[in-house]
């Protein structure tokens, strides 16, 4: 077909791209019209579409190439950042992401698309898929701050517990641009717990300990928990049932 070609390299197009290269409204008009009948592109969403691959029949962009396209500025992060680093243990029918124009959530081929506001432009990084995501450090210190964006505190642990070395100086970069006191005491707490493989030097858990409040927290709450153990140094009420969560999966480390 005239003009696919020309569309196959956007991926992801507008009504007004597909325009830009055929120059004509009403021709553009009966190019989608013709395309979408023969399914060669499908709609994602009003004035969003995507090339789709006619041998399979299936969208020629995955999920994180999709709600990165729809906007430039627009970044896949949370728990659907650690699903593309590969370090998450259940995947989602969702994907996060972030930007600076607000859209409102959508499905399209199954995935729900949820629009996470976010005033953080650190470590947002271009991979070479085009897709655009925060850095794993940024990534990680997220998932600590809203974990119900992360899968929750079991997910966030089986994902540590798989990732190795990280920049630590990345994270307290992150750290510091929230600048929270609780988000201090509870990443200070999972950084200090998966240490071993993280490797996060003691200066830099020190730096940590030193912008702690005086006031304990919750490690997965805003609300008073039952069943949970003070951690004295960094002053974080803990789940009893924390310390199971990695044996019961076979991991066999108890901390």
């Amino acid at each position: 077909m005239k003009y696919y070609n020309e569309i196959l390299d956007l991926g992801v197009f507008t009504r007004q791209d597909a325009e830009q290269i055929i120059g004509n409204e009403k021709t553009t008009d009966s190019f989608l019209w013709r395309s979408l009948k023969k399914e060669y592109i499908k709609r994602i969403k009003h004035n969003y579409y995507v090339v789709t691959d006619i041998v399979n029949d299936s969208s020629l962009c995955n999920k994180y190439e999709i709600a990165t396209k729809l906007n430039k500025d627009n970044y896949v992060a949370y728990h659907s950042a650690l699903e593309y680093y590969g370090y998450n243990n259940q995947v989602f029918n969702e994907i996060i992401y972030c930007g600076k124009k607000r859209t409102k959530d959508f499905e399209f081929d199954s995935i729900s698309y949820h629009f996470v506001e976010s005033k953080c432009d650190l470590q947002i990084q271009k991979n070479y898929d085009g897709v655009r995501i925060t850095s794993l450090e940024r990534t990680m210190v997220d998932c600590i701050d809203r974990m119900d964006l992360a899968g929750g505190i079991e997910e966030i642990y089986r994902a540590f517990d798989c990732i190795g070395r990280v920049d630590e100086k990345k994270i307290i970069e992150i750290l510091d641009f929230y600048d929270k006191k609780i988000l201090y005491q509870r990443a200070g707490f999972i950084f200090e717990t998966f240490n071993n493989k993280l490797h996060i030097s003691d200066s830099i858990l020190n730096y940590i300990h030193s912008k702690i409040g005086s006031s304990k927290c919750y490690l997965i709450s805003s609300k008073k928990m039952k069943n949970t153990m003070l951690d004295k140094k960094w002053n974080v009420c803990i789940p009893t049932y924390i310390s199971q969560i990695l044996t019961k999966g076979g991991y066999g480390d108890e901390f």
